[in-house]
């Protein structure tokens, strides 16, 4: 797939202020949604701007081709298309770059990082990619614990249960993530033993704990529109320390499948003398499972002596029908994909197909997805919530979504060493998270200027250095990173954009001294379509229209540069609505 001017900075500093403030207190949908006692919008973008707000909730940015396959389509139908389009993995790009072919061969995490980029940025199931890394912030695996650090055949195992079940069921994926060698060594299920008090030996409870309290049901009952369910005027934990005791003891007895074609050692928890299979769910142990009873959510009793494998199966199934899960899943879905601060009403109908699908199915995660993305408030918010609606842009997609807007390519399948630590200029990059927690809690709240109640959970990832750092970060990949730049011909691993359509839209005619009328206008037309939705405010647009005629209007490459520049380094792209 090939498929590179001046460096230049200001309007800094007060960037997290300002991306703070974009959001403080100022406030053809398919037969699921029709269920639940709303008129869906049109199935039809009204402008190539809603488009646009669209593809920014439910892809790693637009470009303009995709812009006129949405409008041509509508909602529904290129819904259908990118949950039918085949997946694109992260393990066969990555073994096919490192040129192997054995299944237990050793992969660097940078592999990952390659492929990752490499995915989102070119695959056609932008859908699914843009579902699994919302997924990789909720049901949090990360190279920086637990034994994890550059094992990317372990991580890129990982990444594809995600991509696998973006639109499956969640009660599957929940049984894939909690049975991944990955998450049963980020979190300790891995080997974890039965009760032995004689050995001074108790059940681990780390991943019993973060099942229930990241994973499936949080930490206070809800109702169903996500509101706290309150008894007394009191909230209600949904468990306890005996719980997180009593799921412990059903996560013992597992360890990782051995390779094809070794021969396992007959108790890998002694020795483990193997390689494991990381796309290989764990296996059970019986020697090392607790076969007592016991008791787990709101009552609910395991009774003595099953095995290790229809017990976890059983815990499983009883947090997946608890009630909390639609929408406190739903919630987090919600604000990774379209606004921070949801409505009760929007947590609510997403809930409820969550819990039904309309044919019976619970925990369907296509139609959850497609209940988010073509629900009234995710369509028509930024114009009936404009004070409360939207959400800090992720600082990855700021970038990704800048990329695909101008037809980033590249000449090899790799990245320049600073790309490759990534997350050390964005605070953020794929399966890096600093805890379980993510890079971010989805209750984090920055305080003022937000409104009491308000959360911007993006926002703690971003500190007054970090805005400086991606700032001038943008900016080098703006006014070097373009085809025929210096970045370009620095290296053919570098990402670059492609201005010279946009160059060509406002290039002086023969002997002429300015752009042709209206030029500098289309050109903002557009790019407004593509960064910002089609809502850039008048002063921001004044802002560069003034800026772009001290700029000789041969120079088309620095014009084009400081639109693109002033566009992706200004409040109003911080938000996305």
């Amino acid at each position: 797939m090939r498929v590179t001017t001046r460096r230049g900075s200001w309007w800094l500093p007060a960037l997290v202020f300002c991306a703070v403030a974009a959001m403080a207190p100022a406030r053809a949908g398919s037969d699921l949604i029709f269920r639940y006692g709303f008129d869906p919008p049109s199935d039809t973008p009204e402008s190539r701007g809603e488009a646009s707000r669209f593809l920014a909730q439910a892809t790693f940015g637009a470009s303009e081709a995709d812009l006129d396959a949405l409008v041509a389509s509508g909602y529904g139908a290129w819904l259908d298309r990118q949950m039918q389009r085949p997946t694109r993995y992260m393990l066969p790009h990555m073994r096919l770059a490192e040129g192997v072919t054995d299944p237990l061969a050793p992969l660097p995490f940078w592999r990952f990082c390659i492929a990752w980029f490499v995915n989102v940025l070119g695959g056609e199931d932008q859908l699914r990619q843009r579902v699994a890394f919302a997924l990789s912030e909720i049901l949090v695996v990360s190279e920086r614990g637990n034994a994890l650090g550059n094992d990317g055949l372990a991580l890129g195992a990982y990444y594809d249960i995600l991509l696998r079940n973006a639109f499956g069921n969640y009660r599957q994926l929940l049984e894939d993530v909690t049975l991944s060698p990955a998450m049963g060594r980020y979190l300790s299920m891995y080997r974890n033993r039965k009760p032995d008090p004689a050995n001074n030996i108790q059940a681990d409870e780390n991943y019993a704990r973060e099942v229930m309290q990241l994973f499936t049901i949080g930490l206070i009952k809800l109702n169903l529109d996500g509101t706290p369910l309150l008894v007394d005027g009191q909230t209600v934990p949904t468990y306890d320390g005996d719980v997180v005791r009593g799921f412990a003891r059903v996560f013992t007895g597992w360890a990782c499948h051995c390779g094809q074609g070794q021969e396992c050692p007959t108790d890998p928890f002694e020795q483990e003398n193997f390689t494991c299979s990381t796309e290989h769910a764990m296996v059970p142990f019986e020697t090392y499972h607790d076969r007592g009873e016991k008791r787990l959510l709101d009552g609910a009793v395991l009774p003595a002596n099953r095995d290790a494998r229809p017990e976890l199966e059983a815990a499983l199934d009883l947090l997946f029908r608890h009630p909390n899960v639609g929408p406190f899943v739903g919630r987090q879905l919600i604000q990774r994909l379209v606004t921070s601060n949801p409505s009760p009403a929007y947590v609510g109908r997403v809930a409820a197909v969550f819990e039904d699908n309309g044919a019976g199915v619970r925990g369907d995660l296509g139609a959850t997805v497609r209940a988010i993305l073509l629900d009234p408030e995710a369509r028509t918010g930024h114009r009936t919530a404009p004070t409360t609606f939207g959400k800090i842009r992720e600082p990855l997609l700021r970038l990704t979504q800048m990329w695909r807007a101008f037809d980033v390519s590249w000449e090899e399948d790799e990245l320049l060493g600073d790309d490759l630590n990534i997350q050390d200029r964005y605070n953020q990059a794929a399966l890096q998270s600093p805890s379980v927690f993510n890079f971010f809690a989805p209750d984090h709240t920055p305080g003022p200027p937000l409104a009491a109640g308000m959360v911007a959970p993006e926002m703690q990832a971003i500190s007054a250095n970090f805005a400086i750092h991606l700032t001038n970060d943008l900016s080098g990949r703006i006014y070097w990173g373009y085809l025929g730049g210096p970045m370009d011909d620095f290296s053919p691993n570098a990402r670059v954009i492609d201005l010279r359509r946009w160059e060509a839209l406002i290039r002086p005619a023969s002997g002429g001294a300015e752009a042709p009328p209206g030029a500098l206008d289309a050109l903002l037309d557009r790019c407004d379509e593509l960064l910002l939705g089609g809502q850039m405010s008048d002063p921001l647009r004044q802002r560069i229209r003034t800026r772009l005629l001290t700029i000789p209007a041969e120079d088309t490459l620095l014009r084009v540069q400081n639109v693109l520049y002033l566009i992706t380094t200004s409040a109003e792209y911080a938000v996305q609505r």
